[in-house]
């Protein structure tokens, strides 16, 4: 295995706290590992989650690099059919494809984060679950830790099953303010048990990026382990 995907259940779950976490951690366990996002949309450029990815991690943004790291991207701030659409584009699945066997190539393990839930369209007629399944890419999935989770959690899981994509388990990210801890806990065990899947931990949200990767730790190391299982 020398890919893990990076799944939210919505956006703005996580994807690149957990992202850039994970790419720092297994980068201190003496692994190669890089970076790819297969589409990326919002005004800034380079994108904003590959500059907090590699950020977190330690690594300097290389120019020449970066079409690599981020296949696509777009101004708009929305989908990607609809942000390449504005730009007269269209998300080709053969240029990720090519993209992404270059970089599993250079890297031990390729950290790859995903773009809002897996449901989301890449282009008109290819969703990013459609990709994923044809790669057959273990998916770790990042759902908050707060109200509404279950649902979103059990249905991102069943999609994944349903198309054969295997399932390393869940990170559980608070959001930006304190989450309620009973309610937090008991969504963690209740998705453990009806989605049968591993819960690999509960990240709080720090401003302070060194406590940050400390308390990544624990979850970080439950993660290796599912890889080499």
């Amino acid at each position: 295995m020398n890919a893990i995907f990076v799944a939210g259940t919505d956006t703005n779950v996580g994807k690149t706290h957990v992202c850039g976490l994970l790419l720092d951690f297994l980068r201190k366990e003496g692994v190669k590992a890089g970076y790819q996002k297969w589409a990326a949309t919002g005004p800034e450029f380079p994108p904003a989650d590959l500059k907090a990815c590699l950020g977190m991690a330690g690594i300097p943004l290389e120019p020449e690099l970066v079409g690599s790291q981020v296949v696509y991207y777009f101004a708009l701030s929305a989908s990607p059919h609809l942000a390449g659409e504005q730009e007269g584009k269209r998300v080709d699945p053969e240029l990720i494809r090519q993209k992404y066997q270059e970089m599993s190539a250079r890297y031990e393990l390729l950290v790859i984060e995903g773009v809002g839930g897996i449901m989301v369209p890449l282009n008109r007629e290819l969703l990013l679950v459609d990709l994923l399944q044809e790669l057959k890419i273990a998916t770790l999935v990042v759902a908050k830790s707060g109200l509404g989770t279950i649902n979103h959690t059990l249905l991102t899981l069943e999609g994944l099953r349903r198309r054969g994509i295997p399932v390393l388990g869940v990170v559980f990210s608070d959001g930006a303010s304190d989450e309620d801890d009973l309610l937090a806990e008991d969504n963690m065990r209740t998705i453990a048990e009806i989605g049968q899947v591993r819960v690999f931990g509960r990240l709080r949200r720090s401003p302070d990026p060194v406590k940050a990767r400390a308390a990544f730790v624990p979850v970080g190391r439950a993660i290796a382990l599912a890889l080499e299982g």
